[in-house]
């Protein structure tokens, strides 16, 4: 993505340049071509008539300038193709001599094929060679009819033309310029759409590269979403969460309860009911068990609620102890042998 960003951002800057020099080429051409035709105009004016009369001249002169390029671009190319059909022919030479010299002399598919190839480009050369001829004739034909004629007019408008000499060279010097000027254009146009199909690519890739990462995404969000779906169910059918776990944990009080108590006479502790149950303060299941009266004096040790009432179960093989109640106790309090 770096990347296309990058030539995204140097097509931005060739297309806003390329348009800058391009503006600027044109308005040279149309400055150009404003001030030529002022000065042109100018010697109209101080020239007269002459550049009416002399003007097919300097027509046909640009006539015969114009056909000896082309007779010129016909004679390079009649040299191209000779030169392509004799190496042609040298190397069709070539191999008809190494197949010679081979005592064994085996005609292979490969010299059949190279042999082919090169009988090929003879026959193309041929008739390039025959059609340069022939566009080489057509216009060095053109050429010397149009110096002749060019002639004819030079001998019967002399007079005029060298009156009208400075308006057509000025006005050949003008139309070089704007040449090049229309030349400077046409390239500059040319760079300009360049650059733009380059920025034009860059953004379509850009945008294939946003259209793929937007999938990517969608299909890892796909995936995390049926990844959830497939662990919690197993979470609550086999493993316990952290919640469960929590709440299956044992609490710890803040004070231990004692597992057993000394109680004199072989009395055994029973499992503590609630208070409701017992039927007043005169039953012995219900009352507080009054210790040593010397212990008393001191200072009681204050249980929790599930310890508020004991239910003592004499044993069958022992008498009942006598049991009092300590009117300064109050019912949350229990004192049995000091403790």
């Amino acid at each position: 993505m770096r990347g296309e960003l990058e030539k995204l951002n140097q097509s931005t800057d060739d297309i806003n340049r390329w348009e800058t020099e391009l503006e600027d080429g044109r308005q040279k051409f149309r400055a150009v071509l404003v001030e030529a035709t002022l000065k042109l105009d100018d010697q109209v004016k101080k020239i007269g008539r002459a550049v009416e009369e002399s003007k097919p001249y300097w027509e046909a002169r640009r006539a015969a300038r114009q056909a000896q390029l082309e007779a010129q671009r016909a004679t390079q190319d009649y040299q191209r193709a000779m030169e392509v059909l004799r190496a042609a022919k040298e190397t069709i030479a070539l191999a008809e001599q190494r197949l010679l010299e081979e005592d064994s002399r085996q005609f292979d598919s490969a010299w059949q094929e190279m042999l082919n190839h090169a009988t090929q480009r003879v026959m193309e050369a041929e008739q390039t060679k025959t059609r340069s001829e022939l566009a080489h004739k057509e216009t060095a034909a053109r050429y010397s009819a149009a110096i002749s004629h060019m002639k004819q007019l030079e001998k019967k408008l002399k007079r005029t033309i060298g009156k009208s000499r400075p308006y057509f060279e000025l006005k050949a010097k003008y139309y070089l310029q704007l040449e090049q000027l229309k030349k400077q254009v046409e390239e500059r146009q040319a760079r300009l759409s360049t650059a733009k199909g380059e920025y034009k690519a860059a953004l379509r890739n850009l945008e294939k590269i946003s259209d793929e990462i937007h999938e990517r995404r969608l299909v890892s969000v796909s995936i995390e979403d049926e990844t959830c779906h497939e662990v919690v169910p197993g979470e609550d059918s086999g493993n316990p969460s952290i919640c469960s776990l929590a709440m299956g944990r044992p609490r710890s009080c803040s004070t231990s309860r004692p597992g057993t108590l000394d109680l004199p006479g072989g009395l055994t502790p029973h499992a503590p009911g609630p208070r409701s149950d017992c039927s007043g303060a005169s039953s012995p299941e219900c009352d507080p068990e009054p210790g040593d009266p010397s212990e008393l004096q001191g200072d009681p040790v204050c249980l929790e609620k599930p310890m508020d009432s004991l239910s003592l179960q004499q044993s069958s093989n022992t008498k009942r102890d006598t049991f009092t109640v300590a009117p300064s106790l109050a019912p949350s309090s229990l004192l049995v042998n000091g403790v």
